[in-house]
């Protein structure tokens, strides 16, 4: 009998020692686990300097841009608290009311931060990626190019300019004279800076009376910006590409109605055969 009793009392304290200690092991995986999802919460809520324009957030890259000067589209109206998201059309989550913004690209603006030089901070929707001042919408890339870009923006400034690797989607689009990053050292876009302001302003006006007054069904404009010069739209073969820097200028543009439908920017072409002829519109599509 007190064999027995030895063997049990020894039973009963091992099961509550494994007990106890699974208990131990149950709550330090409960707490890992916790505090991991609590640290991916954390990291969800980063606090983000965030846009909000024509209903679209864009969001800080903490990258800078260089833009045409005296290219704006307007100002930053009104500033929310800080850490919130903006709610109203033309308000920012941070110190910036009054500051000019530009459209650089369908879902990519620039925020002037330097009147002088024209230096922007780049601003990007959510669906937006930009790669050398190239702008395109992710569903337009493969995952791995995705994963690729997540991983160059990690470098520091030194190491990407080290890197010679272009990923396909943007060979053939990276031009020494696009408006890029300031990171990449290169400068505004040739087209561009090939024409003056007042030819700018009216091609731009020529461009709005088109989608306005020439075509109603359009419906008006919603956006319009001036195309990069790596734009491959100015060497469409036969069209764009007869002529030369000075004499043409495509604009991108959101008609109302196509932002209504869910339509990307279309493009519209004015070009001149010399600087003595009329601006004229030479072709439009998307």
């Amino acid at each position: 009998m007190q064999i027995y009793r030895k063997v049990l009392v020894l039973f009963l304290l091992s099961a509550a020692a494994v007990s106890a200690s699974g208990c131990s092991i149950s709550e330090s995986k409960e707490t890992q686990s916790t505090d991991t999802e609590l640290a991916d919460t954390q990291n969800q809520e980063e606090p983000a300097n965030m846009i909000l324009l024509n209903n679209i957030l864009y969001y800080d890259t903490q990258r800078t841009v260089s833009v045409f000067p005296g290219y704006t589209d307007g100002t930053i109206q009104s500033v929310t608290a800080a850490n919130t998201t903006p709610v109203n059309n033309g308000e920012a989550n941070f110190d910036c009311q009054g500051k000019s913004y530009s459209f650089l690209a369908d879902g990519a603006i620039g925020l002037i931060t330097d009147e002088t030089a024209r230096i922007c901070e780049l601003f990007l929707a959510d669906d937006t990626v930009e790669f050398q001042g190239v702008y395109k919408k992710k569903k337009e890339l493969s995952k791995d190019t995705l994963k690729w870009l997540n991983f160059y923006y990690t470098l520091s400034e030194s190491d990407r300019n080290a890197l010679s690797m272009i990923p396909s989607e943007f060979a053939g689009q990276i031009s020494g004279t696009s408006a890029a990053t300031k990171e990449t050292s290169t400068s505004g876009a040739s087209y561009l800076e090939s024409l003056t302001q007042e030819e700018l302003d009216t091609t731009e006006a020529l461009a709005q009376h088109y989608f306005t007054e020439e075509v109603i069904s359009f419906e008006g404009v919603d956006q319009i910006y001036p195309a990069d010069s790596s734009d491959p739209q100015y060497h469409n073969s036969g069209i764009e590409e007869d002529y030369s820097p000075g004499n043409i200028i495509i604009y991108r543009v959101l008609t109302n109605l196509d932002r209504r439908d869910g339509n990307p920017f279309r493009y519209i072409s004015i070009a001149r055969k010399s600087k003595s002829d009329d601006w004229k519109i030479i072709n439009s599509g998307f």
